[in-house]
């Protein structure tokens, strides 16, 4: 297998999330990829409380040999109200395996200001993946008006678009964790990529794929029992689909999906409406994961982490 991205220079990351199972095979991801440099984690309230979240980060830093990364705390709350963790898809403490307890400690900055400082600091900032609610990046918008054009680019995983939610019928789990954060930060009117659940739900592997997996590697083999651990937790799970990891398989690789150019809302009026994603026009400033080559994004998994074990019908 080859991997698919061809990049002039280094992409330089930084990954908003809130670990998160998924979170965390999309960190190590991002940190088997030679052609990138993952040069920070910010950290959010969603999947688990913000203290977890970070924790969590730090911990994975840990294990995959690179505690030298910063990790920059950021929202507990969401604009208005407080997070629900999804406890009955992570489980109380985030990931599905133990970690030890990080020894490194968090960036003496938080998220707002560390990310204002990194897409200041050059006339190209980082290309930012966000994983979580959108709470820390409405935040840095709100604080420093069109900050967010100085990145060298935006990718979000959340909403779903045209397909049923997760959470509720209509929405899915980032954006009804924080619908007044994904509301502002989708009518910026800045290019971003967004990966909505339609995208997600093309890449899965069944509870027989995963008991296969091994891995050529220690980021690998990390990955592989934290996929296997989520299934071990309950019997009745049969299929795992790539969420945040296909979030950053675009950022390596934008010919992972063919985009669709639309502009979106989201609503915000509580009720059966909160957190939906909405179309409200085409082309727009949003490119839209729409048809997702399969088979490319797990060559490009498989390569990243050495999976072996598995067969992929895509």
């Amino acid at each position: 297998m080859t991997i698919h991205y061809n990049l002039e220079a280094p992409l330089r990351l930084i990954l908003d999330t809130d670990p998160g199972v998924d979170d965390a095979i999309a960190i190590l991801m991002a940190l088997a990829a030679r052609q990138a440099e993952v040069l920070a984690l910010t950290t959010v309230g969603g999947n688990v409380p913000r203290a977890r979240a970070t924790r969590n980060a730090l911990a994975l830093l840990q294990a995959a040999g690179r505690p030298g990364i910063p990790v920059a705390r950021g929202a507990a709350r969401p604009l208005s109200g407080r997070f629900r963790p999804s406890v009955a898809f992570h489980g109380p403490g985030g990931l599905s395996v133990r970690l030890p307890e990080p020894s490194a400690t968090t960036a003496g900055q938080g998220a707002v200001d560390f990310l204002a400082d990194s897409l200041m600091s050059s006339p190209t900032g980082p290309t930012i993946i966000a994983l979580g609610p959108l709470t820390n990046l409405s935040r840095l918008e709100r604080s420093r008006p069109g900050i967010l054009h100085r990145s060298g680019g935006v990718v979000i995983m959340g909403g779903a678009v045209e397909t049923a939610g997760n959470v509720t019928p209509r929405a899915e789990f980032n954006f009804h964790s924080d619908p007044l954060a994904a509301a502002h930060v989708l009518g910026l009117g800045s290019p971003m990529t967004l990966v909505d659940l339609a995208a997600c739900r093309q890449v899965g592997i069944s509870r027989e794929q995963a008991a296969g997996l091994s891995a050529g590697t220690s980021l690998g083999r990390l990955a592989a029992r934290i996929v296997q651990g989520w299934f071990a937790r309950d019997e009745r799970r049969q299929r795992f689909e790539f969420y945040d990891p296909l979030a950053v398989a675009l950022a390596l690789d934008p010919g992972v999906a063919t985009m669709r150019p639309v502009a979106l809302t989201v609503g915000v009026t509580e009720g059966d409406h909160w957190g939906e994603t909405t179309i409200a026009g085409e082309p727009g400033p949003i490119a839209l994961a729409a048809k997702v080559d399969a088979s490319r994004f797990f060559d490009l998994l498989g390569e990243l982490l050495e999976w072996r074990g598995f067969e992929v019908n895509a």
